[in-house]
């Protein structure tokens, strides 16, 4: 597991709070890393657009330790300051019409 926490690490920064979490059950650690890494290989999108999607989900589902983590991330990867913006602005509406649309 030291391997993929290195790794993990090498990627972010630093270690977010959810891999700190899951470090205690190895098994679910493995799949997690896997999904995030087939994910974040996929040439489809660059890194850095995949990072300002996270950002605008983390805004939208009101996690603050993802938001963060994607805001980090999305920065080191060059990310400005308008585009981080337009993506927390972008989740937020989401999140306000899911909430409007269930009323």
């Amino acid at each position: 597991m030291d391997e993929i926490l290195e790794k993990i690490e090498e990627f972010f920064g630093f270690i977010p709070e959810i891999f700190k979490v899951l470090e205690d059950e190895p098994q679910i650690l493995r799949a997690y890393y896997d999904k995030m890494e087939s994910i974040l290989s996929n040439d489809a999108l660059p890194l850095v657009t995949k990072e300002l999607i996270g950002v605008g989900a983390a805004a939208a589902l009101g996690s603050e330790h993802c938001l963060r983590t994607h805001i980090k991330v999305a920065r080191r990867l060059g990310a400005s300051k308008d585009k981080l913006l337009l993506a927390i602005l972008i989740g937020a509406s989401m999140a306000e019409s899911t909430a409007l649309s269930k009323s």
